[in-house]
């Protein structure tokens, strides 16, 4: 693990970074939706393809996973495929 832990800003480069390294570490983007009024929370999931070329799910995958980016297995990954691109 890196000992040097960098803070991210929410830019587009950096969100694809968290995409992919979500992707990385946990096989897939997915959550559950627990604010419907449903028995079983709705799943939902995204690919990164999904969220480069629509702009509504880009912005739903930053507003759902933007606490992600301070994770520190997560902010690990990032550094690594930063270096990596």
């Amino acid at each position: 693990m890196s000992s040097d832990f960098k803070k991210y800003r929410m830019t587009r480069k950096n969100v694809l970074l968290l995409a992919q390294a979500i992707i990385n570490v946990h096989g897939k983007i997915a959550w559950q939706d627990y604010a419907s009024d449903s028995f079983y929370p709705d799943q939902h999931s995204l690919t990164l393809n999904e969220i480069k070329s629509s702009p509504e799910k880009f912005e739903r995958f930053r507003n759902e996973f933007a606490h992600q980016m301070y994770s520190n297995v997560i902010n690990d990954e990032m550094q690594k495929l930063e270096n990596d691109f």
